[in-house]
């Protein structure tokens, strides 16, 4: 398309598709960038006998500019949302995809500076770059967050059918049965942990609205009352918690619209690895109980959301806080707004407190360049509000923070709370339990909750560590680390068979 566009009689027709083509070859070498490195350029068909294939590798930061020039012709060309035909890549997420890139170069290049990894680009230009992109998208004034206010929203954004109406979701892909493009997510996710799970780090980032009605890490609030039962964890925590993780009493099944079926009572721990929650914090971001297909048909056509606004609040405030630039009203228009969805206390430029067990302290074996108080809670921010949705490994990668690879312990919740139900079993005695489950509420006391026993599974379908704490990978990781290299596994190797291909490829550091 980019080579011969120009033989069209029409122009004018034909450049928002050239914008989506260089979006879309952004989008590619993006992936190579954040796995690769720098990589060949190609701006060209290629050949059997093309030059180009047999040409080194560019430096990162020119893969970075070259990709943002992409992204700058693409916002050029693309309509912009407003006018765009739906489910077509609009102007703004040009934009906000060109936010994601600079951030990414930028902290990529300012933390692995002095390394193996080291960059060339100007990191105050990429910094600029991002802020002033996802900025563009915020004052476009075309997009707001969903749900706000609304019980349990935060939840229900992540299971829709259909976005056409959403003010926050900017790109997302239909599925539809009638045409056979289905999946099966949403409803393995109904009816057992689906082989994974939170960890225990990710549950203790979210934090506790202590007793003065401030929000403060689990280490500091006297509300928080610890981790030996789900019920405990969940207390007084950022409603996304609950939102994002099964808790007791939620519904997993509800028929018509009308009445609960089957509701969350403990995890799937004692199934089968491609079944069971590993981790006893079981996944319920992305589940919809009321949903036909995955109860009668065994297929779901829920939506894939692709690119949403919420991006955008938090890489404004991420790369303002890397420049130097962060204000109240920064927050108050980003941050503060995502917190206003679940009813959170907005967070204040200066916290009120230092987080000794911060993932960028210390005390988690951070040795890095020095991350400010307020940058800490950012970044917070952004692992609880996208948790789940596949950012956390390229943001750990730019952070440089192979620290909390090779420091936290790889863990779940406590196993021992599930030895001894009788906490639960006091929960259900207690909890409105629908009537239409099991023939009632007594009905379900007196042939589910009065029949439980502890699970008794161990060393078998769970493994417990040294702290009493799931250990899901106890077979093949003893200790309960990563063992993540910092002299090579920030980058992928070059396969072997391209090195052999084009000798003018140089291997990335530490791969043989």
């Amino acid at each position: 398309l980019l080579d011969n566009y120009q033989k069209s009689t029409e122009l004018d027709k034909v450049e928002p598709f050239i914008g989506e083509a260089r979006f879309f070859r952004a989008l590619y070498y993006f992936d190579f960038l954040s796995k690769f490195g720098g990589v060949p350029w190609i701006e060209t068909q290629l050949g059997l006998e093309s030059q180009e294939l047999y040409q080194p590798r560019a430096k990162r930061h020119e893969i970075a500019d070259h990709i943002l020039a992409d992204l700058d012709l693409a916002i050029e060309r693309i309509p912009s949302f407003s006018t765009q035909a739906k489910g077509r890549v609009s102007k703004e997420v040009a934009q906000l995809f060109k936010a994601r890139v600079a951030l990414y170069e930028a902290t990529w290049e300012k933390y692995h500076a002095g390394t193996a990894f080291a960059g060339e680009g100007d990191v105050r230009k990429y910094l600029t770059a991002a802020r002033d992109a996802s900025l563009a998208v915020i004052n476009s004034g075309l997009f707001s967050l969903d749900n706000v206010g609304v019980k349990d929203g935060y939840h229900l954004l992540f299971n829709q059918h259909d976005y056409s109406n959403s003010n926050e979701i900017m790109l997302w892909r239909k599925y539809d049965s009638a045409l056979g493009v289905m999946h099966h997510n949403s409803r393995d996710i109904a009816w057992n942990g689906q082989g994974v799970g939170l960890t225990r780090w990710l549950v203790d980032s979210y934090l506790c609205i202590d007793t003065d009605g401030k929000a403060k890490p689990i280490s500091l609030a006297s509300n928080y009352q610890g981790d030996d039962n789900l019920l405990k964890v969940i207390a007084n925590r950022d409603p996304r918690l609950t939102q994002t993780m099964y808790a007791p009493g939620r519904p997993r099944t509800i028929k018509d619209g009308r009445d609960t079926l089957v509701i969350f009572t403990k995890p799937s721990i004692n199934r089968t690895d491609v079944e069971k929650c590993a981790t006893g914090y079981e996944m319920a971001k992305g589940l919809d109980p009321d949903d036909a297909e995955q109860i009668y048909v065994g297929v779901a056509t829920k939506a894939t959301v692709i690119f949403r606004y919420a991006e955008a609040l938090l890489i404004y405030a991420e790369a303002r806080a890397e420049l130097g630039e962060l204000t109240q009203v920064d927050l108050d228009l980003t941050i503060n707004k995502l917190r206003d969805r679940v009813g959170m206390p907005h967070l204040t430029i200066n916290p009120g407190y230092t987080d000794n067990r911060g993932e960028f302290t210390a005390a988690r074996g951070y040795q890095g360049v020095p991350v400010s108080n307020i940058l800490q809670e950012v970044r917070r921010e952004r692992r609880v509000e996208l948790a789940l949705e596949g950012f956390r490994h390229n943001d750990l990668k730019r952070w440089r923070a192979h620290h909390l690879w090779n420091h936290d312990k790889i863990q779940g919740s406590k196993t021992a709370q599930f030895k001894d139900l009788t906490w639960l079993v006091d929960f259900f005695r207690t909890y409105p339990v629908p009537s239409s489950i099991s023939g009632g509420y007594n009905e379900f006391l007196n042939t589910t909750v009065a029949k439980w026993v502890p699970e008794s599974v161990e060393g078998n379908n769970y493994w417990t560590d040294d702290e009493g704490y799931f250990a899901p990978y106890q077979k093949f990781i003893p200790d309960g680390h990563f063992k993540f290299d910092p002299n090579k596994a920030y980058l992928l190797p070059i396969p072997t068979e391209q090195l052999v291909i084009n000798d003018k490829l140089v291997q990335n550091p530490g791969w043989k």
